[in-house]
């Protein structure tokens, strides 16, 4: 990994960070070796709407590029518009040096990356994060894929991007409840791999945080960090076989209660949101098996139900009797399970991860308990 103020270039992916972001992107595919090629752009409705003209604007050559619009939501990242989106692109006669550009936060770059890996057996891609979410952890590391028979991410591959060009500025056009769903995830980062970070987060609290600027210096600062960490783990163990695990801190019960409907309107959880009941979850089971203290577990449980309380008041409120057993059937089928066996990542201290600790079904409702009541 070579990591500066300007770039961090992970295997074969540069990503760049900052407000000339976009500039560098267009020096790219103004290049020798790009101005010939097919570009396409991946949008939703919402990043079509708010986020494709500042792109355009700052990069006119995408003025004559075409754009794939899906709607907006984790219901996009399927199999059927994955495919929608790969008839378009033959349809377009789209060759092997084509390339496509994921303008969106965590759905986007998901499903984009997956179309990318699936087309004349891989074609470049580049991500252009928009969300919190995305910046911070989608769209960094070659994971893609789509959801499937209603479980998360159960079809999809390691297929790196390009480049990740990293804008700050796209943080101006999320609603409250991305930009703390989005935090989730650097809240993750923190308590896996920079304590000193954390403790700054934890003095200045939750709430405060999420009120701060997004432009202002801690937020880049946090967002750095978190960019950077997430790329040295992928960099050193990119498919996953022992290190990247411990960026699944909160993702096996989290993953569990995301695919989960929350009440009868249709209502999903949130990614982030999800993550942080996993988190609570997680870090109870902590200091039961591997040792977290009990001043910690408190501040880590206290930090996350302040900054999520309402989240986990409404799935509280609207689940029944059946959804632990329901819950509970659908981490059988996490990736994370091997032999029928529940592996969870947890901490013994901020910044000291513990991965494949064994956790049984007894364990895993209580640990719910502990985030419900």
């Amino acid at each position: 990994m070579i990591l500066s103020g300007r770039a961090v270039t992970i295997s074969r992916t540069r990503i760049v960070y900052g407000p000339h972001a976009l500039g560098d992107l267009r020096k790219l595919i103004s290049s020798r070796d790009y101005n010939k090629r097919k570009v396409f752009v991946l949008v939703d409705a919402n990043t079509g709407k708010h986020c494709l003209p500042l792109l355009v604007k700052s990069c006119p050559e995408l003025d004559s590029a075409s754009v794939f619009e899906i709607e907006e939501g984790e219901d996009s990242k399927s199999l059927i518009h994955a495919t929608r989106i790969w008839d378009e692109f033959l349809s377009a006669y789209a060759d092997r040096s084509s390339i496509l550009i994921n303008l969106g936060g965590g759905v986007i770059t998901d499903l984009g990356g997956f179309v990318a890996a699936g087309l004349k057996r891989g074609i470049s891609y580049i991500n252009v994060p928009t969300s919190l979410m995305g910046m911070a952890d989608a769209s960094i590391g070659g994971k893609t894929g789509v959801n499937h028979q209603g479980l998360k991410n159960q079809l999809g591959s390691f297929y790196s991007p390009e480049a990740v060009f990293i804008d700050p500025r796209f943080l101006k056009t999320l609603p409250a409840a991305q930009l703390r769903s989005g935090f989730a995830e650097v809240i993750k980062s923190a308590l896996i791999g920079d304590p000193v970070l954390w403790h700054r987060m934890l003095k200045l609290g939750v709430v405060n945080i999420l009120s701060m600027d997004t432009s202002g210096k801690f937020w880049q600062d946090m967002i750095m960090k978190t960019v950077s960490f997430k790329n040295r783990i992928a960099c050193q163990d990119f498919r996953e076989h022992k290190l990247r695990k411990i960026l699944n801190f909160g993702h096996t019960l989290g993953h569990a209660l995301e695919s989960l409907i929350l009440d009868d309107t249709g209502d999903q959880l949130l990614h982030g949101d999800a993550v942080a009941m996993g988190m609570i979850a997680a870090t109870w089971l902590s200091q039961l098996k591997t040792g977290l203290g009990e001043k910690e577990t408190e501040e880590i449980s206290s930090f996350l139900k302040t900054g999520y309380r309402a989240q986990i008041g409404h799935f509280s409120a609207s689940r029944d009797a059946t959804s632990v057993l329901m819950m509970y059937k659908q981490i059988l089928h996490d990736k994370k399970i091997k032999d029928g066996q529940a592996w969870f990542t947890l901490l013994r201290a901020a910044g000291k991860p513990v991965t494949n600790i064994p956790v049984v079904g007894k364990e895993m409702q209580e640990s719910l308990d502990v985030v419900f009541n």
